[in-house]
């Protein structure tokens, strides 16, 4: 009866192991997906070099990675995308992402960004 009861628990213990790894992967794959389409989307408006692609592909996952780990990711998710308030660290991380792009385009593209971005 123990080794029964021992081997459902390995088997339960197991099937939850894999599903948390699922999830994962899964968010990942979606956090690549979404820098890969902003990334496109701003390489077809402004006509962006190999260089500024992957500056900005690679600012878009980091600022992703930082909004997906605060206490308050699902919310500020969905304020950044309405641009409504969002918490003082999401909007610490929003900044330096807009800095990071900032320094990856010409004052030109800048520019053409900030006013897409509104």
């Amino acid at each position: 009866m123990k080794k029964i009861i021992a081997v459902i628990a390995f088997f339960a213990i197991t099937l939850l192991s894999t599903d948390t790894a699922f999830a994962q992967e899964n968010s990942s794959r979606n956090l690549s997906t979404n820098a890969k389409t902003f990334t496109h989307k701003l390489t077809k408006q402004f006509n962006l070099d190999g260089t500024q692609q992957r500056a900005i592909y690679n600012a878009y996952m980091l600022r992703d990675r930082k909004i997906n780990a605060l206490s308050t990711a699902e919310n500020d998710r969905k304020a950044i995308a309405k641009g409504t308030k969002t918490s003082a660290e999401a909007t610490v991380i929003s900044n330096a992402f807009d800095r990071k792009i900032k320094g990856t385009l010409s004052k030109e593209q800048f520019a053409k960004y900030l006013k897409t971005k509104a």
